[in-house]
Protein backbone atom coordinates (compact mmCIF):
# COMPACT_ATOMS: atom_id res chain seq x y z
CA UNK A 1 0.00 0.00 0.00
CA UNK A 2 2.85 2.38 0.87
CA UNK A 3 4.54 1.61 -2.47
CA UNK A 4 1.33 2.39 -4.35
CA UNK A 5 1.12 5.73 -2.54
CA UNK A 6 4.69 6.53 -3.59
CA UNK A 7 3.96 5.63 -7.23
CA UNK A 8 0.77 7.71 -7.20
CA UNK A 9 2.72 10.58 -5.66
CA UNK A 10 5.22 10.43 -8.52
CA UNK A 11 2.41 10.32 -11.10
CA UNK A 12 0.83 13.32 -9.41
CA UNK A 13 4.13 15.20 -9.53
CA UNK A 14 4.55 14.43 -13.24
CA UNK A 15 1.00 15.51 -14.12
CA UNK A 16 1.44 18.68 -12.07
CA UNK A 17 4.75 19.51 -13.76
CA UNK A 18 3.39 18.79 -17.25
CA UNK A 19 0.35 21.01 -16.71
CA UNK A 20 2.47 23.74 -15.13
CA UNK A 21 5.05 23.93 -17.90
CA UNK A 22 2.49 23.37 -20.65
CA UNK A 23 0.37 26.30 -19.49
CA UNK A 24 3.46 28.50 -19.13
CA UNK A 25 4.61 27.58 -22.66
CA UNK A 26 1.15 28.21 -24.08
CA UNK A 27 0.93 31.57 -22.32
CA UNK A 28 4.34 32.63 -23.66
CA UNK A 29 3.31 31.50 -27.16
CA UNK A 30 0.12 33.55 -26.95
CA UNK A 31 2.03 36.58 -25.73
CA UNK A 32 4.55 36.29 -28.58
CA UNK A 33 1.88 35.82 -31.25
CA UNK A 34 -0.21 38.74 -30.01
CA UNK A 35 2.88 40.94 -29.68
CA UNK A 36 4.02 40.04 -33.20
CA UNK A 37 0.54 40.73 -34.53
CA UNK A 38 0.48 44.17 -32.87
CA UNK A 39 3.96 45.05 -34.12
CA UNK A 40 3.07 43.98 -37.67
CA UNK A 41 0.03 46.24 -37.61
CA UNK A 42 2.27 49.16 -36.68
CA UNK A 43 5.04 48.14 -39.10
CA UNK A 44 3.23 46.30 -41.93
CA UNK A 45 6.09 44.15 -43.19
CA UNK A 46 4.03 41.00 -43.63
CA UNK A 47 0.69 39.56 -42.66
CA UNK A 48 0.07 36.88 -40.05
CA UNK A 49 -3.25 35.65 -41.42
CA UNK A 50 -2.84 32.32 -39.62
CA UNK A 51 -2.73 33.68 -36.07
CA UNK A 52 -6.45 33.24 -35.38
CA UNK A 53 -6.17 29.46 -35.61
CA UNK A 54 -3.15 29.22 -33.34
CA UNK A 55 -4.57 31.71 -30.84
CA UNK A 56 -7.81 29.71 -30.69
CA UNK A 57 -5.88 26.50 -30.09
CA UNK A 58 -3.59 28.06 -27.48
CA UNK A 59 -6.33 29.91 -25.65
CA UNK A 60 -8.56 26.84 -25.33
CA UNK A 61 -5.64 24.73 -24.16
CA UNK A 62 -4.51 27.41 -21.70
CA UNK A 63 -7.97 27.70 -20.17
CA UNK A 64 -8.71 24.00 -19.85
CA UNK A 65 -5.25 22.72 -18.87
CA UNK A 66 -4.90 25.62 -16.46
CA UNK A 67 -8.30 24.81 -14.96
CA UNK A 68 -7.28 21.17 -14.52
CA UNK A 69 -4.06 22.23 -12.81
CA UNK A 70 -5.91 24.54 -10.45
CA UNK A 71 -8.48 21.78 -9.82
CA UNK A 72 -5.70 19.39 -8.81
CA UNK A 73 -4.30 21.97 -6.38
CA UNK A 74 -7.82 22.75 -5.14
CA UNK A 75 -7.21 26.39 -5.93
CA UNK A 76 -10.44 27.33 -7.70
CA UNK A 77 -12.36 30.31 -6.42
CA UNK A 78 -15.08 29.63 -3.91
CA UNK A 79 -17.39 31.85 -1.91
CA UNK A 80 -15.80 30.67 1.27
CA UNK A 81 -16.08 27.76 3.57
CA UNK A 82 -18.38 29.34 6.09
CA UNK A 83 -20.74 26.34 6.30
CA UNK A 84 -17.98 23.91 7.22
CA UNK A 85 -16.78 26.27 9.95
CA UNK A 86 -20.24 26.24 11.54
CA UNK A 87 -20.32 22.44 11.81
CA UNK A 88 -18.77 21.54 15.17
CA UNK A 89 -18.63 17.76 14.71
CA UNK A 90 -15.56 16.48 12.79
CA UNK A 91 -17.57 13.71 11.16
CA UNK A 92 -20.22 16.27 10.12
CA UNK A 93 -17.56 18.51 8.56
CA UNK A 94 -16.21 15.54 6.64
CA UNK A 95 -19.73 14.61 5.51
CA UNK A 96 -20.17 18.16 4.24
CA UNK A 97 -16.83 17.90 2.41
CA UNK A 98 -17.99 14.59 0.96
CA UNK A 99 -21.15 16.21 -0.40
CA UNK A 100 -19.12 19.01 -2.00
CA UNK A 101 -16.63 16.53 -3.48
CA UNK A 102 -19.41 14.33 -4.91
CA UNK A 103 -21.02 17.38 -6.54
CA UNK A 104 -17.63 18.41 -7.93
CA UNK A 105 -17.08 14.90 -9.28
CA UNK A 106 -20.52 15.01 -10.89
CA UNK A 107 -19.66 18.32 -12.55
CA UNK A 108 -16.33 16.98 -13.84
CA UNK A 109 -18.01 13.80 -15.13
CA UNK A 110 -20.63 15.81 -17.02
CA UNK A 111 -17.90 18.01 -18.47
CA UNK A 112 -15.99 14.90 -19.53
CA UNK A 113 -19.01 13.30 -21.19
CA UNK A 114 -20.10 16.34 -23.19
CA UNK A 115 -16.62 17.53 -24.11
CA UNK A 116 -15.73 14.04 -25.31
CA UNK A 117 -18.95 13.93 -27.36
CA UNK A 118 -18.11 17.32 -28.89
CA UNK A 119 -14.56 16.27 -29.67
CA UNK A 120 -15.57 12.98 -31.25
CA UNK A 121 -18.30 14.59 -33.39
CA UNK A 122 -16.08 17.38 -34.74
CA UNK A 123 -15.44 16.85 -38.45
CA UNK A 124 -14.19 20.27 -39.53
CA UNK A 125 -10.64 21.51 -39.93
CA UNK A 126 -9.16 24.99 -39.62
CA UNK A 127 -8.90 26.95 -42.84
CA UNK A 128 -5.18 27.80 -43.03
CA UNK A 129 -3.32 24.91 -41.40
CA UNK A 130 -6.18 22.44 -41.76
CA UNK A 131 -5.81 21.35 -38.15
CA UNK A 132 -8.68 19.02 -37.31
CA UNK A 133 -11.06 20.67 -34.84
CA UNK A 134 -10.74 17.48 -32.80
CA UNK A 135 -7.22 18.61 -31.95
CA UNK A 136 -8.49 22.01 -30.82
CA UNK A 137 -11.23 20.43 -28.71
CA UNK A 138 -9.08 17.62 -27.25
CA UNK A 139 -7.92 19.80 -24.35
CA UNK A 140 -11.46 19.71 -22.94
CA UNK A 141 -11.89 15.95 -22.40
CA UNK A 142 -8.25 15.53 -21.36
CA UNK A 143 -8.63 18.24 -18.72
CA UNK A 144 -12.00 16.88 -17.65
CA UNK A 145 -10.52 13.39 -17.27
CA UNK A 146 -7.81 14.80 -15.01
CA UNK A 147 -10.51 16.57 -13.00
CA UNK A 148 -12.56 13.36 -12.71
CA UNK A 149 -9.58 11.33 -11.54
CA UNK A 150 -8.59 13.88 -8.91
CA UNK A 151 -12.20 14.35 -7.84
CA UNK A 152 -12.48 10.63 -7.32
CA UNK A 153 -9.47 10.78 -5.00
CA UNK A 154 -11.00 13.76 -3.17
CA UNK A 155 -14.30 11.86 -2.76
CA UNK A 156 -12.51 8.80 -1.37
CA UNK A 157 -10.55 10.95 1.10
CA UNK A 158 -13.73 12.73 2.21
CA UNK A 159 -15.54 9.40 2.58
CA UNK A 160 -12.71 8.02 4.69
CA UNK A 161 -12.83 11.17 6.81
CA UNK A 162 -16.58 10.80 7.25
CA UNK A 163 -16.32 7.17 8.30
CA UNK A 164 -13.19 7.55 10.40
CA UNK A 165 -11.95 11.12 10.95
CA UNK A 166 -8.88 9.76 12.77
CA UNK A 167 -7.75 7.85 9.66
CA UNK A 168 -7.84 11.00 7.55
CA UNK A 169 -5.83 13.04 10.01
CA UNK A 170 -3.28 10.17 10.12
CA UNK A 171 -2.89 10.19 6.31
CA UNK A 172 -2.55 13.99 6.33
CA UNK A 173 0.26 13.74 8.89
CA UNK A 174 1.96 11.01 6.84
CA UNK A 175 1.84 13.10 3.65
CA UNK A 176 3.40 16.10 5.39
CA UNK A 177 6.50 14.07 6.41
Amino acid sequence: MHRAAIVLGHIDAVITAVLKYLTIAIFVSLALIVSANILLRIFPITSLHWTDEIVELCFAALVFYGAAGVWMARGHFSVGNWIEAKVKNERGRNAYRLLIEVLSLLFAAILLKYSLDLTMKAQEATSVFEIPKKVLYSCMPISALIMVLYSFVFVVRAAVGTISPEALSHTDATQEE
